[in-house]
C-alpha cells in the first residue's frame, strides 16, 4: 500500500507552518526588545531649559552686568531680570506692553539708593526671558513675586505699568500672605483675557492707583478699578498730563511731578524701606 501522498502533504505542510510561526514569533520577542532596550538606552526627552545667560551691558549699562537673575516662569521657561539694592522690602516691577524691566531702570536705581531692593522682570518671550506657549501674565508676575520672597524679601510692593499693572493687580489678588502694597500705573481693567477689575474686589493690601487726564481711557479705569476696590487702603490720584505706564515715573513732563509725588508718599507711608 502506498503512503498517502495528500496526508504527507499536509502533514508536511503543518510542520512547515508551525516552524514559520515560531521564527516569527521569536523574531517579532527579538524586535520588541531590541526596541525597548533602544528607547531605554536613549537619554529621556525633557522640557527643561538652561537658564539665560547674562547679557553684556543688558539695558545699555554695563553695571547690570553682574546684577541679573533668572527664574523658573512658566511651563519651563525661564524669566530674566535684574536686581538692585538691598533691604527687607522688594519691589517688583511690570513693564508695560513692547517694553521690558529696562524701561524702569533710571527709577529702579533711584529706589535701590533710597533703601529698597527693586527686581524689574522681562514678561515671558520678551527681552532675555524664554518663551512659554502657556501660562498668564499675572503668572509670570506670581512667579516674580515668589522669586523675590525666596531671596529673603519679607515685605513685597507690587507695581505694574498698564498691561503689567493688570497682571500684577490679579497677581495680588490671590496672594498669599498678601502683598504689602501694589500699585498701578495706567493699568487697564481687562488685558489679554484677564480682568483685574474683577480681581480688584479680592484686594486687601493698599493699593495706589495712577493714571493721566489726557490718558482717558485709562484715567477711566483706574477710577472704575478704584472704585470697585474695597475698603479704606485705596488710594487714587488722576494727574495732568498724557504720560502712560513707566512715563509717570521715568519721563520729564506735565504730570511727572504729581505722579512721583503721589507714589512717594504712598510708599513712604504704606512700605517703608526697611534693612
Amino acid at each position: 500500500m502506498q503512503p498517502d501522498g495528500g496526508l504527507v502533504g499536509r502533514t508536511g505542510m503543518r510542520i512547515m507552518t508551525g516552524i514559520l510561526c515560531v521564527l516569527l514569533l521569536a523574531a517579532c520577542s527579538n524586535g520588541a526588545d531590541g526596541a525597548e532596550a533602544g528607547a531605554t538606552a536613549q537619554p529621556a526627552a525633557t522640557t527643561a531649559r538652561a537658564a539665560p545667560s547674562p547679557t553684556d551691558r543688558l539695558c545699555g549699562d554695563p553695571e547690570l552686568n553682574d546684577k541679573q537673575v533668572s527664574f523658573a516662569g512658566q511651563a519651563g521657561a525661564y524669566l530674566a531680570g535684574y536686581v538692585l539694592g538691598s533691604g527687607s522690602v522688594t519691589l517688583v516691577l511690570a513693564a508695560q506692553a513692547s517694553a521690558t524691566g529696562c524701561s524702569w531702570l533710571a527709577w529702579a536705581k533711584q529706589q535701590a539708593a533710597a533703601g529698597y531692593r527693586v527686581l524689574a522682570f522681562d514678561f515671558n518671550s520678551e527681552g532675555r526671558s524664554q518663551r512659554a506657549d502657556t501660562g498668564k501674565l499675572s503668572g509670570d508676575v506670581s512667579a516674580a513675586i515668589a522669586y523675590a520672597r525666596a531671596k529673603g524679601g519679607r515685605d513685597v510692593v507690587l507695581i505694574g505699568a498698564s498691561r503689567g499693572a493688570t497682571a500684577t493687580l490679579i497677581a495680588a489678588s490671590r496672594l498669599e500672605p498678601p502683598a504689602t502694597a501694589v500699585i498701578s500705573l495706567s493699568g487697564p481693567g481687562d488685558y489679554a483675557g484677564e480682568s483685574a477689575l474683577e480681581s480688584v474686589p479680592k484686594l486687601t493690601a493698599p493699593v495706589l492707583y495712577v493714571a493721566a487726564t489726557g490718558d482717558s481711557a485709562f484715567a477711566s479705569a483706574a477710577q472704575q478699578m478704584y472704585a470697585a476696590t474695597p475698603g479704606e487702603k485705596r488710594t487714587l490720584a488722576i494727574v495732568p498730563g498724557q504720560l502712560h505706564g513707566t512715563g509717570l515715573l521715568t519721563v520729564t513732563a506735565d504730570g511727572a511731578d504729581q505722579a512721583a509725588k503721589a507714589v512717594g508718599d504712598f510708599l513712604k507711608s504704606a512700605a517703608p524701606p526697611k534693612p
